[in-house]
């Protein structure tokens, strides 16, 4: 009865061996894909990564231009009323009295 014992354990020792190659050899065979797999997700993730700072410094730049018009002309307009205090006062009552004509 020793030796089918032994036997038994040699069989199964064969078996827990062989189930143990054929587990290495599929996470062997699994690396290389899951290997390129994660690469193209890092790829693909630093490539949504550029596009957000690119749309992120487009979207800053035309805000500056953007705001940039505004302010020239406010700018412009304070230079031409330090320039021309008594015209701009005529201006500003003209067109006072057009808008107050409109208003009716």
């Amino acid at each position: 009865m020793q030796a089918n014992s032994g036997n038994a354990a040699s069989v199964v020792d064969k078996a827990s061996s062989a189930v143990h190659s054929a587990i290495d050899e599929a996470a062997r065979k699994a690396r290389v894909p899951l290997d390129r797999m994660a690469e193209m997700a890092h790829d693909a993730s630093d490539k949504a990564a550029d596009a957000g700072t690119q749309a992120t410094r487009w979207l800053s730049k035309r805000g500056e231009q953007l705001s940039a018009g505004p302010r020239k002309l406010i700018d412009d307009t304070s230079g031409y009323v330090s320039a021309n205090p008594l015209k701009s006062l005529g201006i500003a009552v003209v067109a006072a009295l057009v808008v107050g004509r409109l208003m009716r």
